[in-house]
């Protein structure tokens, strides 16, 4: 195994241009220049020389504990998530500050987790209670829901927030204080068109959380799909949003029988059409899937069709915990999608989450893990607890280090710029079910590449 003062020399590539262009570009005044040389691990170690620049009379720096909040789902449909995230969060936590030490710094990051249930009133709630104690940068909340809920108060506080997980195009807002290390459904939209359509699906019926993350995402699937079909010169047709035969569902639903029964009517009319080789369901949902699921299970026609999931499903540990809901979910070949950047720095995460949980880790956990490094990165270069100086850096910092999601840019909103997406379904494997992954989807060429042995379960093979 690599020794610690690698890895984190190779996670700190700070260069200085990144310093240089954020004085240059608005903090005025006349600045330092403070070369510091640290050699760390014993003999044969590395050098790194990290050239920090700050404001001339700008004061002692950072000291002692430099706050970040974590706004976590610990509970509620996304609990596996949080829980997952808040593995990788101490991880990083731990590494910062080892780091930290070694370089003779007079600063720690205090990482302060929260949960906020899934529910974005509580997620405002626990943010403007950190708030209150000092906290001015947070990671979370995982929602699109919550992110939007807790934006105003942000925006108006001048605080930092970075989701490792919101999609929704809706928020994707130049000049605010949001930051999204995943990139929006303008990609995950298309991914999710493509697969149905690889699998034959022409007619499709949408079921959605109706929120702003669902709507918005079924809305870009939907516009891709009838992209998909006029390109090929084929028919087809989408039972979503625009035509109001689609099925949207409170957000805050325990009991999903009579959803159940209004798509089992849906797509029996659609294959009594055109056959159960033509129709497909899109499902836009996070941990109710596994409610839905169940009571799906007792419709024989809802067999029958090919599923398609989303990243709120994807790599979901609860699937995995009920042996009926994954048997149906491979029955019906849910395949959910998720972003997926390889990175060589992935392992060391996904086998934290492994030991303390016993599962694979989703995307989005890796996107924790950077978010933290890439805010003590940002902090150790600005030298100040300021979110805005924070927020200033680090589209350059992501752009000149590796974390686990890889080197990646941020566009205009502050978003993740653009990502390939990994398809994933739960597989009966030496007497229990794991996710495996089956394709990956090529935003670059719109293409998907399948695995062999799923293409032979399709029968296209």
């Amino acid at each position: 195994m690599e020794s610690k003062t690698a890895y984190a020399l190779a996670l700190i590539l700070l260069v200085l241009g990144i310093v240089v262009g954020y004085f240059a570009g608005g903090a005025g005044g006349g600045v330092q220049t403070v070369t510091v040389t640290k050699t760390v691990g014993g003999p044969g170690a590395q050098t790194v020389t990290v050239t920090k620049t700050v404001q001339a009379g700008g004061g002692a720096g950072l000291q002692g504990d430099v706050y970040v909040g974590a706004l976590l789902p610990l509970t509620g449909v996304l609990s596996s998530f949080g829980e997952n995230n808040q593995v990788a969060l101490k991880l990083a936590e731990k590494e910062i500050n080892e780091w930290l030490a070694a370089r003779g710094e007079n600063w720690r990051i205090k990482v302060f987790y929260e949960d906020t249930a899934t529910d974005p009133k509580q997620a405002l709630d626990k943010l403007q209670a950190l708030h209150a104690r000092g906290v001015k940068i947070f990671i979370g909340p995982m929602s699109s829901a919550a992110v939007k809920e807790l934006k105003s108060y942000v925006d108006s506080n001048k605080l930092l927030v970075i989701s490792q997980s919101s999609t929704s195009p809706a928020l994707a807002i130049p000049n605010d204080m949001i930051y999204r290390f995943c990139p929006t459904d303008e990609f995950q939209g298309p991914a999710a068109a493509k697969a149905l359509y690889d699998m034959g699906a022409r007619y499709i019926v949408q079921v959605w959380r109706g929120d702003a993350w669902g709507d918005a995402l079924t809305k870009a699937q939907e516009e891709a799909f009838k992209k998909l079909l006029q390109q090929n010169g084929e028919q087809g047709e989408v039972w979503g949003q625009s035509n109001g035969k689609g099925i949207k569902y409170d957000p805050q639903a325990a009991e999903f029988t009579a959803v159940a029964s209004q798509l089992a009517s849906a797509v029996q009319e659609l294959v009594n059409k055109y056959g159960a080789d033509k129709v497909g369901v899109y499902f836009v949902a996070f941990g109710e899937y596994v409610q839905f699921a169940t009571a799906a299970a007792q419709y024989d026609i809802l067999k029958k069709v090919h599923w398609v999931g989303s990243d709120g499903t994807a790599l979901l540990g609860d699937v995995l915990t009920n042996e009926d809901v994954a048997k149906f979910a491979y029955e019906t070949k849910f395949v959910s999608p998720i972003f997926g950047a390889p990175s060589p720095f992935q392992q060391r995460v996904a086998e934290a989450v492994k030991k303390e949980l016993g599962r694979l880790p989703e995307s989005y956990t890796y996107a924790s893990y950077d978010a933290l490094w890439a805010v003590a990165l940002s902090l150790e270069l600005v030298d100040s607890y300021d979110p805005v100086a924070v927020a200033k850096l680090l589209p350059s910092v992501v752009q000149r280090w590796m974390g686990a999601t890889g080197t990646f840019e941020l566009n205009e909103n502050g978003d993740r710029a653009y990502s390939d997406y990994l398809f994933w379904m739960p597989v009966p494997t030496n007497g229990k079910y794991e996710w495996k992954l089956v394709g990956i989807y090529h935003w670059k060429t719109s293409t998907l590449t399948w695995e062999d042995w799923f293409l032979q379960l399709l029968g296209k093979g």
